[in-house]
């Protein structure tokens, strides 16, 4: 009897563990992903202010500024479409977890 329920609960709380795995698996890469963008905008930030010292006509510090800013944006754009990514993977894993778990209580 004891076998037989802790068979069961531990049925009942596999697909429970697989979403927190496919959460936590989500939440890993949108960090990494963030921290790596935030990496590279301060370090691209220090580049751009150590150049714009060292500017002494307008006309090339705005030309300079302008390729930071067209940069600046090209990067948060892929940042947002990775991100974007994971969450639509995501959310197909979890959309499968539960069609699939569903199917199995139908049985």
């Amino acid at each position: 009897m004891f076998n037989q329920f802790t068979q069961q609960f531990t049925n009942v709380m596999k697909p429970l563990n697989t979403l927190a795995d496919i959460n936590a698996k989500a939440a890993e890469q949108l960090v990494n992903q963030q921290a790596s963008f935030v990496t590279s905008l301060m370090q691209d930030s220090v580049a751009h202010t150590k150049e714009m010292a060292g500017k002494s006509d307008i006309a090339s510090a705005v030309e300079s500024h302008k390729i930071f800013v067209d940069s600046f944006q090209s990067k948060i754009t892929k940042t947002a479409t990775d991100a974007y990514a994971v969450v639509t993977k995501t959310t197909e894993e979890v959309s499968n977890l539960w069609k699939d778990n569903l199917a199995q209580v139908a049985k």
